[in-house]
C-alpha cells in the first residue's frame, strides 16, 4: 500500500504546537470526541523529528506563544525549505491575539499550506471553523474511529464473572466504540457472536471502568482467537471519555517512542539569518 492510499484510509495526524488551555479544552478535546487524531505539542525542539516520522501530517503553530513573529517565520521557513525531508507534511498557523498586520507577514513570507486559523471570541464558531479546515485537508480519511494498540500496556484487559467463572482477556487494541481481545481456544467455545455482556470491567493502565458490550465476531487464530467486542450505546459516557483519553495518551506515547534517541533541534530561530538545516 502506498503512502497516499494509507492516509486516504487511516487519515492524518494533526499536531497543535503550543495551544492555549482554552484552545485545548474548547477545540482539541471536542475534536477528539469527533474522532480526529489530534496531538498537543509543547516543545518546538522535537517538531522536526515528529514530522520526519509522520509524513502527510498537519502541524498548526500558535504564533502567539514562545517566539515573536520573526522567529516563527524563520522556524517555518526552515521546514518549508527542506520540504522533501518531511514528505507531504503541511504547516498552518493559529492565533488569538496576534495583530492582523503581523498575520499578513506570515501570508507573504511562508507557504503555510494547511492555512490560517483566525480565532474569535466565539469558541463554538472557532471549533466549527477548525473542523471545516481539517475536513478540507482530508484528515479523517475513510476511518471512522481512532484506534490504538494496547501492546505496551500490561494491565490492559477486560474481565467479568459469569456462572461463578472468571473470564479475563488481554486487549489487543481499542477505540471508543470497540475492542479486540485475545481469547484462548478452549474459552472461545463458551462465547458466541451476538452475546451481550453487561457491566463488564475494562482495565486500562491500572484503572477499571464498567462498560456494556456485545460480541461482534470471534476469529480463529493460532494459538488465540481474536474477539471483537462492540461497546454498547448505554455504556456510561464517563467511561467512553476515559477510553478516549487513554487512546490519546497512548498514541502520544507511541509518537514519543518513535523519536527516542533522535537529536533535538538546537537552532536559534531568533537570529536574523538562520542557517538552514
Amino acid at each position: 500500500m502506498d503512502k497516499k492510499a494509507d492516509y486516504k484510509i487511516f487519515g492524518k495526524k494533526v499536531f497543535f504546537l503550543y495551544p492555549s488551555f482554552t484552545f485545548q479544552s474548547l477545540v482539541i478535546d471536542r475534536l477528539r470526541t469527533l474522532e480526529y487524531e489530534v496531538y498537543i505539542l509543547n516543545d518546538y525542539k522535537i517538531v522536526k523529528n515528529i514530522l520526519l516520522k509522520n509524513p502527510d501530517s498537519l502541524l498548526y503553530i500558535n504564533i502567539d506563544a514562545n517566539f515573536n513573529a520573526n522567529a516563527w517565520i524563520n522556524f517555518i521557513q526552515s521546514i518549508e525549505d527542506s520540504a522533501e525531508r518531511y514528505g507531504n507534511c503541511k504547516i498552518g498557523i493559529f492565533s488569538e491575539k496576534t495583530p492582523p498586520d503581523t498575520v499578513k507577514r506570515f501570508d507573504k513570507e511562508i507557504l503555510h499550506e494547511a492555512d490560517n486559523i483566525t480565532l474569535s471570541y466565539d469558541w463554538d464558531e472557532n471549533f466549527h471553523a477548525v473542523v471545516k479546515l481539517l475536513d478540507k485537508h482530508e484528515t479523517k480519511g475513510m476511518r471512522q474511529y481512532v484506534r490504538t494498540t494496547c501492546k505496551k500496556d500490561g494491565t490492559a484487559e477486560v474481565f467479568w464473572l459469569e456462572r461463578d467463572r472468571m473470564f479475563k482477556f488481554k486487549l489487543i487494541d481499542i477505540s471508543s466504540t470497540g475492542l479486540a481481545v485475545k481469547i484462548p481456544e478452549k474459552m472461545a467455545a463458551q462465547l458466541h457472536p451476538g452475546q451481550l455482556l453487561k457491566d463488564i470491567s475494562l482495565m486500562l493502565r491500572g484503572t477499571v471502568f464498567k462498560i456494556n458490550a456485545s460480541i461482534f465476531a470471534l476469529k480463529p487464530g493460532n494459538p488465540f482467537f481474536t474477539g471483537v467486542f462492540m461497546i454498547q450505546n448505554d455504556t456510561d459516557k464517563s467511561a467512553i471519555e476515559s477510553i478516549r483519553i487513554y487512546i490519546s495518551e497512548t498514541l502520544y506515547r507511541l509518537v514519543e517512542d518513535s523519536i527516542f534517541g533522535m537529536q533535538i533541534d538546537r537552532t536559534d530561530y531568533t537570529l536574523d539569518k538562520v542557517v538552514k538545516k
